[in-house]
């Protein structure tokens, strides 16, 4: 018994200190495994901060893109408003050319028809000129025949140069089947006296008497 006694003590002694060893070996493993842990959560919580850092740098980039749209926007209102202003200037001019074109077409016209009535006019005081020369000359040639006629008058009634015939006194030697010359640009004559031409109202048809 005696001797059992130490054995049973070594033995007990043995298992005292394998169960500090064993239980040593597992504080180890648990502080090993807390050690992993930590490390874990500051590579976790790094990772969040980097997160955290690419989250605010895209939400700048967001914000940067939203300022560009926006102004983009603004842009392609800009350039929107200038066609739009651009297709109303070329329809003003486009109306404005075509009015000026009218206006010269019109112009034009205005012309054309005043030419035509300056040549028509012009036609016209031609013509009307020939005529008042024609009817002059005319006009001249009944005085002459009516100072012809005084004079064969006078010289058969024995008249002065003073006396002045009556047109029924003429008649007889203008020869005209009883009818008195009358001025064709309708001018009224007067017979005056023998020694006086006779004269027609109208300026020009002037008969000049030799002397």
């Amino acid at each position: 018994m005696k001797t059992i006694l130490p054995w049973l003590l070594v033995v007990a002694f043995a298992a005292c200190a394998g169960a500090f060893y064993f239980s040593g070996s597992a504080k180890d493993q648990q502080l090993a495994a807390l050690k992993e842990q930590i490390q874990e959560v500051d590579a976790l919580r790094a990772k969040a901060e980097d997160l955290q850092k690419e989250t605010a740098a895209q939400a700048d980039q967001i914000a940067s893109m939203q300022k560009d749209n926006a102004e983009l926007l603004k842009l392609r209102g800009q350039v929107r408003q200038m066609a739009d202003e651009k297709a109303q200037i070329t329809k003003q001019l486009a109306t404005a050319q075509s009015q000026a074109e009218r206006s010269q077409a019109e112009a034009q016209q205005i012309q054309a028809r005043a030419a035509e009535s300056a040549k028509q006019m012009a036609e016209q005081q031609i013509l009307q000129s020939r005529q008042n020369q024609t009817a002059a000359a005319t006009c001249i040639n009944n005085l002459r025949l009516i100072d012809g006629a005084k004079q064969q008058w006078a010289l058969e009634k024995n008249k002065t140069a003073n006396d002045t015939p009556q047109p029924q006194d003429l008649l007889p030697y203008i020869g005209r089947n009883g009818v008195f010359p009358q001025c064709p640009g309708g001018g009224r004559y007067t017979l005056n006296a023998v020694s006086i031409a006779p004269t027609c109202s109208i300026p020009g048809h002037t008969l000049t008497q030799s002397p």
